[in-house]
């Protein structure tokens, strides 16, 4: 399990960088964004996996999040997501996966991302352990709706829960 573990969270990190976007040093003017405007930004919406994944993450609106990855059909990420007043919105999941009869879960897995709005008020984001920031534009792979909802179910079914 381990080695899927890793496998689907390197897959999700090097999957959620937006690769058609230059990264650049924090904005000097920078402030840290609310977590009204961060939460606003994610809910309801689906972050798009598209490297070596083709599966996303889906920020539910009442806090839930599911992630889902195409090469690893048959494990599922759930969890929840939230905001802080430090411009973090962070994920904790927890991984299920086959194992014998019954589903097997990982350890929770948080993460955070840290937003910030420039002069402009434009936002950008940068991930744990990362110098550079992004730039939160059309290309952030963002999209409305629970795309991988069926997906979701089919392997909860699988799972049996």
């Amino acid at each position: 399990m381990t080695l899927v573990k890793c496998k689907l969270v390197a897959a999700a990190l090097s999957c959620i960088l937006p690769m058609t976007a230059a990264a650049d040093p924090m904005p000097r003017s920078a402030k840290i964004a609310s977590p009204q405007k961060i939460a606003k930004i994610y809910s309801g919406k689906t972050e798009l996996w598209t490297n070596n994944c083709g599966g996303g993450i889906y920020f539910g609106p009442g806090g839930q999040a599911r992630a889902w990855c195409a090469d690893q059909g048959d494990n599922l990420g759930a969890g929840t997501w939230s905001t802080d007043a430090n411009g973090q919105m962070c994920q904790d999941l927890v991984w299920y996966y086959p194992s014998g009869r019954r589903a097997g879960a990982s350890s929770s897995d948080r993460s955070c991302i840290s937003h910030v709005v420039d002069a402009w008020g434009v936002m950008w984001r940068s991930w744990p352990n990362d110098p550079e920031w992004w730039p939160m534009g059309k290309d952030t792979g963002l999209v409305r709706g629970y795309k991988f909802q069926t997906q979701v179910r089919q392997t909860r079914s699988k799972l049996g829960f």
